[in-house]
Formats: C-alpha cells, sequence, structure tokens
C-alpha cells in the first residue's frame, strides 16, 4: 500500500493513500480511517481494500502508534489527536471525506468532525466508547477513579491488560492476537494520556454540535454489548446504528466482509 509520512506539529505522522492504485469514481467522498487505542493502520487493511473499489481510502497512524513519531509535547488527548487527522486533511488537500473512527479513535474523529463539519459530511463511529461524563456516581467512584488511580500505579500493564481482556470478549483469535502484540508496544505515559481523555471527554456534546451542522450525518457500527444507558447512540438519537452480531469490539478484524458490506451500506443510504 502507498504510504507516506506527514509532518504535524507534535511529530511524523505515517499515512496509507490508495489513490494512487484505485482512483475514486467521480462524485465518491474519500473516506479516511483513524484506529483506536493500541491500534494502527494495519487493522485496516481489509476496509481499506474494499473502500478502495470506490473511493480514495486514506488511514492515518495517530501520534505514537504504529509508525508515527510519539508527540513531542506527550500530549495523547482526544482534542491532540484530532489535530493530527486535521493535518492529513490539510497535507492531502481534503475538503470533503466520509470519517470512520474505532473505539478512542471514534472520539478522536468526533472532535475532527466538529471542527471541521463542512469537510466531514458523513461520521461512522465503529464501537465507540460510551460517554462517561453521563456514567452515574456509583460508576464513577466505584469503578473509573480506581481504575485511573491502578493505571498510576506500578501495575499499570496488567490493569491495562486487564481492561483489554475484557474488551476482547467475543473476539477471534487472530484480533486478540493483533491487539495484545500492539498493547505491549505502549508505553504508561500514551495509556494513561488516552484513557485519561477518555473518561473526562464530552462526546455526546461535541457530536451534537457537529450534527447540527445542516448535511451532515453520523452512524454508528457495534458490537452487541455497546447498549448502555451512556452510548452514544442512546445519548444522541440523531445517531443510526446497527449491531453487528457475533463480533468483539475489534469489529474489522473479526468479520471484515461483514465490516466492509456494512460500511459500504452505511455511507451510501446516508
Amino acid at each position: 500500500m502507498p504510504t507516506f509520512t506527514v509532518h504535524g506539529g507534535a511529530g511524523p505522522l505515517h499515512v496509507v493513500d490508495l489513490r494512487e492504485e484505485s482512483p475514486s469514481p467521480s462524485g465518491s467522498m474519500p473516506i479516511v480511517f483513524v484506529h483506536g487505542m493500541v491500534g494502527y493502520t494495519g487493522f485496516w487493511n481489509a476496509a481499506l481494500a474494499a473502500s478502495a473499489d470506490r473511493r480514495r481510502a486514506v488511514a492515518l497512524d495517530l501520534r505514537g502508534h504504529g509508525n508515527s513519531g510519539a508527540p513531542r509535547d506527550g500530549a495523547y488527548d482526544v482534542e491532540s489527536c484530532a489535530t493530527d487527522v486535521e493535518v492529513v486533511f490539510d497535507a492531502l488537500g481534503l475538503d470533503r471525506a466520509v470519517l470512520v473512527g474505532h473505539s478512542y479513535g471514534a472520539f478522536v474523529t468526533i472532535e475532527a468532525a466538529a471542527r471541521r463539519p463542512n469537510v466531514v459530511r458523513r461520521l461512522v463511529l465503529v464501537d465507540p466508547p460510551g460517554d462517561f461524563t453521563h456514567a452515574s456516581p456509583d460508576m464513577r467512584d466505584g469503578q473509573i477513579v480506581p481504575f485511573i488511580t491502578a493505571l498510576e500505579g506500578d501495575q499499570w500493564r496488567s490493569t491495562a491488560e486487564g481492561d483489554f481482556d475484557d474488551a476482547l470478549e467475543g473476539s477471534t483469535t487472530a484480533a486478540v492476537a493483533a491487539v495484545h502484540a500492539r498493547l505491549a508496544t505502549m508505553p504508561r505515559i500514551a495509556l494513561l494520556g488516552m484513557y485519561r481523555s477518555m473518561m473526562q471527554y464530552p462526546a455526546a456534546a461535541v457530536l451534537e454540535r457537529y450534527l447540527a451542522t445542516p448535511g451532515t450525518s453520523a452512524h454508528a457500527i457495534l458490537a452487541p454489548p455497546n447498549a448502555w444507558p451512556f452510548s452514544l447512540h442512546v445519548l444522541v438519537p440523531a445517531v443510526h446504528a446497527t449491531v453487528v452480531p457475533d463480533v468483539g469490539h475489534w469489529i474489522m478484524i473479526d468479520a471484515p466482509d461483514r465490516f466492509a458490506a456494512v460500511l459500504e451500506e452505511t455511507i451510501a443510504g446516508t
């Protein structure tokens, strides 16, 4: 796959761009894929290949992931990562796009879309986290605060591994192996920065701000467990949701063909 490096404000960003192999049909908006925590562009390989049959397909490694450099300022929060997406938009000259984000990357794409709603006309959230600012006080005090405290301690890696193992329930062997391999390479500064930001990010409010722009739309492609009171499609009814059965959190790895089909149906149906 054709790759190149974009120089962002926090460091170099690795980008995959399939425009040379498969030119987009006239009128088709490019699609940009953003992975989640510990992910990289390779998690999207099947989706990139399927999308490139119809449109220009792009993916980027977020800061400190894959082949992108670690940020010089040590910032891994949602807002800083969204700036990486904007840098890629500008470098590629994209004035219209479908933006797809998985997990933590879904929050990143929400932020980028809200900043540039006239560029991001279609937003696809792949099994996004819930908006933890809407979590109950019992959940915040009994689960979230102790989890962040554990990440700040000596047992941070086992704490993170336990959370990822929970998210991998129902996943294929391939997904488990791929995610564990990437998790093993991530430093605490990155994991802690992303987890802290994820727990504090007002995703529902930012998503509603994006959707207030005429001509925008948001869709969620979900694994079955994603049905909490603070799930984004519950908090923001304007988000259309499709549940893919018999998959774990990394839907695009567990069921690449089904994911590609649902993604294309989602884009075509907007």
